[in-house]
């Protein structure tokens, strides 16, 4: 018999207004044996799955029964329709057109763009006292904003990080109550097709409605400063957008979703792995210690990133721990079965990313944390490490991503040593990705 969940009316409610932690809900399943379980709400419900051979079964062999979920629709108010939440045909273009840009021969060149923006990141922190206090979290964010116009868009957007961050958490954490909306009440499908256009036309005078005004006007004002600034003719992704036969639209919901996709992830990412490297010294010293004997006081290269073996792979255990996108959903476009789960045609299936990673089947001992389990000969169970999701729609910049953060932590490392603020309590808040609710906050230290 399959295992079910019941959410009665008042759970619901709960959990859909308040800071309900959806990750100790997931972890309250997790010795499922056959890693799936039917959540009843009401008279419909959805499916929970994470066993490597579902993964393998939504995302691969049986692929052409999932589509993406009414998730996106709702998460496209924001985004607009890119690469993240579009499909069919749409999606399929722009897929070709962007990805031979990520391509691994092809990341080399933006090695020099990332370094350059850590370098002058670097020098502000030089500035600051030794044992100033400052939050990775914000910090990595303000970074790896500024990496990602530079390297993408052929302009820096440090000094834009200000106004971004405020409304891009405001508009993760409406994402993921949207998305609760969704899979606890079941609206109808119309109105989640027209929820864009809805929330564009409601009057700024109604609950909530104001903020996600500001959101989509700073958003599409800073996006459209990029457009007009770019010279065009250029190799990176803006002039490739730009050369493409697509409208003015098109192009910005391309640059939003790498924007907010490409940044925020890897943001998050390196903010738990800073977190992590305190609490875990001797990984700290393996890092520093493989980083000076590769680098040797210079500037690292793209070439660089591939020698730091080790220090990848500590950002890669840090992405099992914490995943930025610690959850997936998907619809059954028709009935399947999922172990001993009945999946009936119109439901959705959450593939909790967070639960995978630490479900002991696939990860002995799965809340320590131990960078060796990414180092060469040592490849995780496949389908039960998805940071990047799996399949035909795997994220396009996962190697970007990759070496980006590696290259972050091997020149930060160069300089500085972080230390956990005394007393500090760092929790989890899982909106659309999985962030530190209240920041990371630390020391920074000069390296003598």
């Amino acid at each position: 018999m399959p295992e079910v969940v019941h959410y009665s009316l008042r759970d619901r409610i709960r959990v859909l207004f308040t800071q309900q932690d959806v990750l100790a809900r997931f972890r309250l399943i997790s010795g499922h044996a056959a890693g799936a379980v039917w959540v009843r709400t009401g008279k419909g419900g959805y499916c929970i799955a994470w066993a490597p051979e579902h993964v393998e079964r939504i995302f691969v062999t049986h692929q052409h029964l999932y589509a993406k979920s009414a998730q996106y629709r709702l998460l496209a108010v924001v985004t607009g329709d890119g690469l993240l939440t579009s499909e069919g045909e749409r999606w399929s273009t722009q897929r070709r057109l962007i990805q031979p840009m990520f391509a691994k021969r092809h990341l080399g060149r933006f090695a020099e763009h990332m370094t350059a923006a850590v370098a002058d990141f670097i020098k502000e922190w030089e500035q600051l006292p030794d044992g100033a206090p400052v939050d990775a979290a914000t910090a990595m964010n303000r970074l790896t904003l500024d990496v990602v116009g530079r390297a993408l868009f052929g302009a820096g957007l440090s000094e834009q990080a200000a106004r971004l961050g405020p409304v891009l958490t405001f508009g993760l954490r409406a994402g993921v109550r949207a998305t609760r909306l969704q899979l606890l009440f079941n609206p109808p499908p119309w109105l989640l097709d027209r929820a864009q256009a809805l929330v564009r036309r409601a009057p700024r005078r109604l609950p909530g409605i104001g903020r996600l005004h500001e959101i989509l006007d700073t958003t599409d004002e800073v996006v459209e400063n990029l457009v007009a600034a770019h010279p065009g003719g250029t190799d990176d992704l803006l002039g490739l957008l730009l050369a493409a036969p697509m409208d003015r639209r098109q192009v910005r919901d391309e640059v939003m979703t790498f924007l907010l996709a490409g940044h925020e992830t890897t943001a998050n990412g390196l903010a738990w792995f800073w977190h992590l490297l305190d609490r875990h010294p001797e990984v700290r010293e393996r890092v520093v210690a493989e980083v000076a004997e590769v680098l040797d006081g210079r500037t690292p290269s793209a070439e660089d990133a591939g020698r730091l073996v080790y220090t990848a792979a500590a950002f890669q255990e840090a992405l099992r721990l914490y995943p930025p996108a610690w959850s997936i959903v998907r619809k059954a476009v028709s009935g399947d079965r999922l172990g001993d789960v009945d999946v009936p045609a119109g439901s959705s299936v959450v593939i909790p990313v967070y639960l995978a990673h630490r479900d002991p089947r696939a990860w002995p001992d799965p809340d320590r944390f131990d960078p060796g389990r990414f180092l060469p000969g040592a490849a995780p169970r496949r389908f039960s490490y998805l940071p990047f999701g799996a399949g035909r729609r795997i994220c396009v910049g996962a190697g970007f991503a990759v070496m980006e953060a590696t290259l972050i932590i091997a020149m930060l490392v160069q300089r500085f040593r972080l230390e956990m603020e005394p007393g500090a309590v760092v929790r989890t808040e899982a909106t659309v990705t999985l962030r530190p609710r209240d920041g990371i906050p630390m020391r920074l230290y000069k390296m003598v």
